[in-house]
């Protein structure tokens, strides 16, 4: 068994972790087989106990800011949650507040405050005995919130006439951060084969969320703020065609 040893290297450029682990469970070289194992790093290093990281980096284009996730009373098709997309594509525009519509409508939503301490983390997870690694590479870090001083509460109505995924539904979690990477270098080595994975445009990393109660208008009445146990949940993938990876029914939780 490899050690359980960890190294941190710090530098005003970069911050740079190597742990020794086991990967025994690698199975193959695919990103979606090596993403849980580099998954928890990328938490701790750079969400810390505030944002929690996306269940895999080939469902980001959930994960953007506004985004919405309607609550399933019961299982549907394995999901306790589906995703509804931005807020913008869910909007009564007619009703909601003008002002808010067209800060949706210009998306630009990053924040001009924000400065992460380094340019760069390097997160390797290696297994000496098997020759297995994982290691991934993110730079120049961005991040995207909703404005300070701009609360959906009251100004916004959800498109629950013409929506068939609001319709009846009582609140509605929203993605209210999300720091992200302009560049992810994501490399798997298993023995002597290796792959690498250049992905890029500003990929969604680590999120926040808020729950929003919603009345039978669709008007956003209130908001809750949650946080995600992210160690107690149980992501799967439950069909190879189904990019969306849910939590397990009983051990997922979001809580206050």
């Amino acid at each position: 068994m490899p050690k359980k040893l960890k190294v941190v290297v710090k530098s005003l450029y970069s911050h740079e972790i190597r742990k020794d682990v086991s990967l025994e469970k690698l199975k193959s070289l695919k990103l979606e087989d090596a993403w849980p194992f580099i998954r928890d790093e990328i938490e701790v290093e750079i969400g810390s106990s505030q944002l929690v990281c996306i269940p895999h980096i080939t469902e980001a284009e959930l994960y953007n800011v506004t985004s919405l996730f309607v609550p399933n009373e019961k299982e549907k098709n394995g999901k306790m949650f589906t995703p509804l997309g931005e807020l913008k594509n869910n909007i009564n525009r007619e009703k909601s507040n003008s002002e808010y519509v067209e800060l949706l409508d210009q998306g630009n939503l990053q924040d001009p405050d924000f400065k992460f301490p380094h340019e760069s983390v390097k997160i390797t997870l290696q297994d000496e005995a098997l020759k297995n690694k994982v290691r991934v590479i993110m730079i120049n870090f961005t991040k995207c919130t909703i404005p300070k001083g701009k609360d959906f509460v009251n100004n916004i109505y959800l498109d629950v006439d013409n929506n068939k995924g609001i319709i009846l539904i009582k609140s509605v979690y929203m993605i209210s951060s999300v720091l992200m990477a302009k560049t992810i270098e994501f490399r798997v080595n298993r023995g002597t084969s290796s792959r690498i994975f250049h992905l890029g445009n500003a990929s969604p990393l680590v999120f926040a969320l808020d729950e929003y109660l919603v009345g039978p208008d669709g008007k956003l009445l209130a908001k809750e703020p949650v946080t995600i146990k992210s160690k107690y949940l149980h992501w799967q993938k439950l069909d190879p065609s189904d990019h969306l990876y849910i939590a397990d029914k009983q051990e997922a939780a979001c809580v206050q």
